[in-house]
């Protein structure tokens, strides 16, 4: 017996919110999008009561109506979602301790020794349960898996959701795993199902069933071993994995649709990530640029430079690769950009020549970013920006699926620790 770890993953986690929030809407369909009012947009988030009727993540609007009818729709308030994840891992994290963070839904534990036996941990479970419903609020579930490794622990908890807790031992497997679809899998996205259904496996019991040959054959990489031994509960140490891009996009809100405002944006988002990169102790050398035009017509452009976080210099680069946009062609409705090819300062060789001004606005940057930490990331900024900062839907924080953004650095009202 060796429930090694306790995965947690919480149910419709930004509808369960809301739903804690506004007690309107407890027991209602509920869909969380980022814009209120536009039909265009799609769902970020269903309540269960929306899922029911085949409302889900990536919904049209206008479909959701369809699904729906009695469907209620809430705009997203990211702020409210990360405020609501660093109440719960505290929480949580008061009863065991949380190894890892792996997005802003999912987290996971190990148990130590005296607790792995099968009715110790699912007392550990319930207890964990109770205390969220306490100190959360009853509409915000979470379904917890208990297995010999992460990865085993991470299906188990989506086995009966919503509010579910499921144990699978050593002895189980990999035949418990039977009933999951490959799509449940982490990792195993288009391209591995193509290369998965080639070699004629189609569920995970054919998976369970090929050999360790077979998969790293497959795999084309060590990475096929890790599976075969991960459907086994065999525990491998991780990999090391770095940070290698810093990004945001965003879809325009009605009154940004135009060149200056995408521009503007474009800016924007640039001055965040490059807070980002200051925060770090990263340099980029590679900047991308993504418009999307109309809602059709997609373009990017890029460049390398010499290794830098500063505003002004990454700022200029924007402008000359804005240049180059088409002519002709419908107005922007989505941008982004994306900062690659990054450097640990540890890793950075500075430039050989000293240049006063760069040294200044170095200084000059990280006192702006003290205060735009103390009184909210709008306060100061450059004046490229302009338009987009003063339209209080342009660029707002948002959660990625693998990254939890900091409130303090990246939100945009004033946070103040606590004494």
């Amino acid at each position: 017996m060796a429930l090694r770890y306790l995965f947690i993953d919480f149910d419709s986690f930004f509808a369960s919110v809301e739903q804690q929030l506004q007690p309107r809407l407890r027991g209602c369909p509920v869909g969380v999008v980022p814009m209120a009012g536009v039909d265009t947009t799609s769902c970020i988030a269903a309540s269960y009561e929306a899922k029911a009727f085949g409302v889900k993540t990536g919904t049209l609007v206008r479909e959701a109506r369809y699904l729906c009818p009695g469907i209620q729709f809430v705009q997203a308030d990211h702020a409210k979602y990360v405020g609501f994840h660093e109440r719960i891992k505290a929480l949580i994290h008061q009863h065991i301790y949380v190894e890892a963070v792996l997005s802003i839904d999912e987290m996971y534990g190990k148990m130590p020794p005296h607790w792995q036996d099968p009715e110790i941990a699912k007392a550990k479970a319930l207890e964990i349960k109770e205390a969220l419903a306490a100190g959360i609020g009853s509409s915000v579930q979470a379904s917890i898996g208990l297995a010999p490794n992460r990865f085993v622990a991470k299906l188990a908890s989506k086995r009966d959701k919503p509010n579910g807790l499921v144990a699978i031992d050593l002895d189980e497997l990999p035949e418990a795993l039977h009933v999951f679809d490959l799509d449940d899998i982490t990792g195993i996205g288009q391209g591995m199902r193509r290369r998965l259904r080639n070699a004629r496996i189609n569920t995970v019991e054919s998976l369970c069933a090929a050999s360790r040959h077979k998969l790293r054959r497959i795999w084309g990489s060590v990475e096929g071993d890790r599976m075969w031994h991960a459907l086994r509960g065999v525990e491998l140490p991780l990999p090391e994995t770095q940070t290698r891009t810093v990004g945001h996009s965003h879809v325009l809100p009605p009154a940004l649709r135009n060149r200056a405002g995408a521009h503007a944006t474009l800016h924007r988002m640039l001055q965040k990530a490059c807070r980002r990169l200051r925060a770090m102790d990263y340099f980029t050398g590679h900047l991308l640029l993504q418009v999307k035009f109309g809602f059709e017509l997609r373009w990017q452009t890029e460049c390398t430079c010499f290794p830098t976080q500063d505003n002004v210099n990454l700022g200029r680069l924007l402008n000359d690769l804005w240049d180059g946009q088409p002519k002709d062609v419908p107005d922007p409705t989505k941008v982004g950009i994306v900062c690659s090819r990054l450097e640990h300062r540890q890793n950075h060789t500075p430039s050989l020549f000293n240049d006063p001004d760069q040294l200044r606005r170095d200084r000059l940057q990280r006192a702006m970013d003290q205060v735009n930490r103390r009184h909210g990331g709008r306060t100061l900024y450059y004046a490229d920006a302009m338009q987009a900062q003063q339209t209080k839907d342009a660029a707002p924080m948002r959660i990625a699926f693998n990254h939890i953004p900091d409130l303090a650095l990246e939100g945009d009202a004033p946070f103040l620790s606590e004494p």
